[in-house]
């Protein structure tokens, strides 16, 4: 099931563009898409538009907004709305994972939301207990897309280590 979701998703960039990523990536910082296959999207658009800045810059650039706009949504719902994301059943978060990232925004401040945004399985798991701070929405949207900007770079460098192995092994 999950390999014809990817599929269809796949097909879906490659008709509609980074518009469909920017969709996606906006799920995934929002936690209700964290079942959504982004990593392996996102390295696959990069391959298929090609490796040139020209090419792979409107599919970075949809992945770090996305996921930027997906965390500050989470943040003003939170905050404005008293939104739980606890109690939804859209978004996979466990009691004990929401105390954890309390504790780290806790300790950490905002640095804590970029390195986390870094980090697959714990991107935008902070938004919650930035949101129930005194930390301005401004100020969290800056540290979310320090870190997804990271993330995504990160993501950039897997495509072109696979593109290069995918060349070697065709020169060979």
């Amino acid at each position: 099931m999950l390999g014809s979701a990817f599929e269809t998703l796949f097909a879906l960039v490659g008709t509609y563009g980074a518009v469909v990523l920017l969709c996606v990536f906006v799920l995934e910082g929002a936690l209700v898409g964290k079942l959504i296959p982004t990593r392996t999207l996102f390295v696959a658009t990069v391959l298929a538009v090609g490796t040139s800045l020209i090419a792979f810059l409107p599919v970075l650039i949809a992945a770090v907004v996305g996921a930027t706009l997906g965390q500050l949504l989470l943040f003003v719902l939170v905050r404005r709305f008293d939104v739980d994301p606890a109690e939804s059943r859209l978004v996979p978060i466990a009691p004990d994972r929401a105390d954890g990232a309390a504790d780290w925004f806790d300790r950490w401040g905002l640095p804590a939301v970029a390195v986390s945004n870094t980090v697959p399985g714990i991107r935008g798991w902070l938004a919650v207990p930035s949101a129930g701070s005194s930390v301005s929405a401004s100020r969290f949207a800056a540290a979310s897309l320090a870190g997804s900007t990271a993330y995504a770079g990160a993501l950039v460098i897997v495509a072109f280590g696979l593109e290069g192995a995918a060349s070697a092994l065709i020169g060979l």
